[in-house]
């Protein structure tokens, strides 16, 4: 009887061993993921990154190569005074729209869902009117013989209006700008436990004490994120400062606009806003470095 000897061939792989092929790199192809999230990172580097290098190169090249546009600004006074004037505002507008719009938030936090929702649409409804449109209402109501000057009339016996002056400007923005801390700290304020004050009052804390101890420190990481936020914003800010401020109130955006559209010194142009750019992320990072807060505006 003649035995049968039975062989078993591995599959053919053209030749190679079949660890060979499991040791095979596969082929790297970007998942859902990667596409979305590297899109927009490609979106922001194209409309962003670009402009500002742009904008940085002809700060040095225009009109022609070297630090000048730096030197020119830095010994032009009016300069200088139009960055003081930009902060000042910015800072007046940021504190505004902050103790404006934390009790807003506080409220929101802290009432029912279904009416939160209501006056949280109620908040971002202003978001779909253009700035210019509402800078143009502030004239009216802001102007001789407008609804403010009306009111003001018996306690100032004049009905000369507000318009072309600081309080205008900073009444304007804050106007503009206060959504922004609303729903930054409404969105800090919703994650904070409310049965913390409580439990401070049950220790034997008054209700002021609870929430100045307790419940306020927890806010304040929101309240510095959403102030930075509004100042930044507020540096750059060119319509509202161009319409209802007056030769006062010239901010360093209407400078550059001034030099881009009188005098046509793009040089100039570029160097003033480099300059603010610097001084958002400079007075960002001090802020940071003092308060020891990581909020949602960060480097």
């Amino acid at each position: 009887m003649t035995a049968r000897t039975t062989i078993t061939r591995a599959p053919s792989s053209g030749g190679v061993p079949p660890d060979a092929v499991a040791r095979r790199p596969r082929k790297l192809r970007p998942g859902f993921v990667t596409m979305a999230l590297g899109l927009p990172v490609v979106f922001m580097a194209i409309v962003y990154v670009y402009p500002v290098g742009a904008m940085l190169l002809k700060s040095v090249t225009e009109p022609k190569a070297g630090f000048g546009n730096f030197t020119r600004a830095a010994t032009d006074g009016a300069v200088w005074e139009a960055l003081w004037i930009t902060a000042r505002l910015s800072f007046e507008v940021a504190v505004l729209t902050v103790l404006l719009g934390f009790p807003v938030a506080y409220f929101l936090a802290r009432t029912s869902p279904r009416r939160a929702r209501f006056l949280a649409l109620l908040v971002v409804i202003p978001f779909w009117t253009s700035i210019l449109v509402r800078s143009f209402s502030w004239i009216v109501l802001l102007g001789d013989g407008g609804l403010v000057s009306k009111v003001l009339e018996p306690f100032t016996g004049d009905s000369k209006g507000l318009l072309y002056s600081e309080s205008a400007v900073v009444i304007a923005m804050t106007h503009i700008l206060l959504p922004f801390p609303i729903l930054i700290i409404k969105g800090t304020l919703d994650q904070i436990d409310a049965s913390l004050p409580r439990a401070a009052r049950s220790l034997g804390a008054g209700p002021i004490r609870a929430f100045t101890r307790v419940y306020l420190p927890l806010a304040v990481p929101a309240i510095v994120s959403s102030g930075m936020l509004v100042f930044v914003i507020g540096l750059g800010f060119y319509v509202t400062p161009a319409l209802v401020g007056g030769p006062k109130q010239s901010t360093i955006a209407v400078v550059i606009a001034q030099s881009v559209q009188v005098n046509f010194d793009w040089g100039m142009a570029a160097t003033l806003a480099t300059l603010l750019l610097v001084l958002a992320s400079a007075l960002t990072l001090i802020v940071r470095r003092l308060t020891k807060v990581k909020g949602l505006v960060s480097l």
